[in-house]
């Protein structure tokens, strides 16, 4: 580097495009057989406070540990900066990282060591370190580095409003990803713009987003089940960009190097979704509508004689009501409305309104008297203690046409069957006219 007193020179050179090598990218992370993250490259992870982002980073950073991201570590554990600006990492972040499985042995909290005369101080990592932290990554094999927040290596002194300024603090992470040939993921905030646009709503500068290759939203979904909620990538400027997941922070306890058990969330991907973060942020920010209030009470009387004394698979009554002319979203507010009960069985679920029983029966009330056997209820009466009678299995009717009448198969209890008790015959009447 020259000083002020020395004399140089500058020129313009022309670099032929023929001398230049082209390649493809190299993907750190694939999706349904598409790159979504490049190495070299520096990845946003956005979303309002509270969706998960920094759970679903240490998720991605438990996968890198063990080798069992998809991409080109697949199969080659490897290791790790993690730089911790707003969480604590005795509480918060380790046993994240326990609870997804993580190597602790490939995971690394970098922090800046100054020697005084009189001791030694540790210090947070700041972008002016970045030259010591390049090295240290390089040492100790480390190919991605996690900075959380990002917002957090933008200097106190600096406006996070003007682009020039916030470009300074993040070109030098963009230079890491460089020259370790791995990835920087960003945690970032977003602000409560509802107009769906994750890149252009992370917080501050427009820098943010235009500096990463790759941006992922994180979001609540108001109108989904049992806390599920959406991961989308909303910039590939390598590749694809139709990755859309269901996903969940699900509770697990672990046992923490004190022998105590915590309790922490975990990152589990649920499936495909047919909603981007984007459509949930605008569905947010929508306002009420006078139309509303007719379509979300049709949508209620459609579900309601939908579902009737029936149990329904979730992912059926939704095709169904987009079918009938239901937004899943209108479909929702009138599945809150009529307080329809979600039963889980592992990722599946079925809906059914809360005077159903969980078994899908018609008419079969809540538990089976200790005997095994089903109850029957009439609907709309109470269940007391007195009002639970055991009965045997009620088939189905199958009518043939014969001569107009219909026929029970073999073995079969009709109403005239000796013994059948009043509610029994007003029950299986009510079938045979169905």
């Amino acid at each position: 580097m020259s000083t002020p007193d020395q004399d140089y020179t500058r020129q313009i050179v022309m670099n032929r495009a023929s001398d230049i090598p082209d390649d493809v990218p190299t993907w750190a992370w694939t999706y349904g057989d598409r790159g979504r993250i490049a190495l070299s490259t520096v990845s946003l992870w956005a979303g309002r406070p509270g969706a998960g982002k920094s759970t679903s980073a240490r998720w991605f950073v438990a996968q890198v540990t063990r080798g069992t991201l998809a991409g080109c570590w697949l199969g080659q554990p490897t290791n790790v900066a993690y730089v911790a600006r707003e969480e604590s990492i005795s509480y918060v972040v380790k046993p994240s990282l326990r609870a997804h499985g993580a190597d602790l042995a490939r995971v690394f909290f970098p922090e800046v060591e100054i020697r005084f005369d009189d001791g030694v101080r540790q210090t947070p990592v700041a972008t002016a370190d970045m030259d010591l932290l390049i090295e240290a990554c390089r040492t100790n094999g480390v190919r991605l580095v996690v900075v959380d927040p990002l917002m957090s290596m933008i200097g106190g002194k600096a406006d996070v409003n003007r682009n020039n300024e916030v470009r300074s603090h993040l070109e030098p992470w963009r230079q890491l990803a460089e020259k370790i040939d791995g990835v920087v993921v960003g945690i970032a905030h977003l602000n409560k713009s509802g107009n769906g646009d994750v890149v252009a709503g992370i917080n501050g500068s427009s820098a943010f987003g235009e500096i990463a290759r790759s941006v992922f939203g994180f979001a609540k979904d108001p109108d989904a089940e049992n806390g599920e909620r959406v991961m989308s990538q909303e910039k590939n400027s390598l590749g694809d960009e139709s990755l859309a997941l269901s996903y969940r922070i699900e509770s697990t306890e672990i046992r923490t190097d004190s022998g105590r058990v915590a309790e922490v969330g975990r990152f589990v991907i649920l499936g495909d979704s047919d909603k981007s973060v984007g459509d949930v942020l605008r569905d947010a920010g929508r306002p009420v509508e006078a139309s509303d209030g007719p379509e979300r009470t049709a949508a209620s009387d459609w579900l309601s004689a939908y579902l009737g004394y029936q149990i329904r698979d979730s992912a059926d009554a939704k095709r169904d009501g987009k079918a009938a002319g239901f937004s899943e979203r209108t479909l929702q507010r009138a599945r809150q409305d009529l307080g329809v009960a979600i039963d889980f069985d592992g990722r599946k679920s079925t809906w059914r309104l809360p005077s159903t029983h969980a078994t899908g029966s018609p008419h079969v009330a809540r538990g089976t008297g200790g005997t095994g056997q089903r109850v029957i209820e009439t609907p709309g009466q109470s269940i007391g203690s007195d009002s639970k009678r055991p009965v045997p299995p009620v088939p189905r009717s199958t009518r043939e046409h014969t001569g107009g009448t219909s026929q029970t198969p073999p073995g079969g209890i009709t109403a005239s069957t000796p013994g059948v008790t009043s509610r029994v015959q007003q029950i299986l009447n009510r079938q045979e006219a169905e």
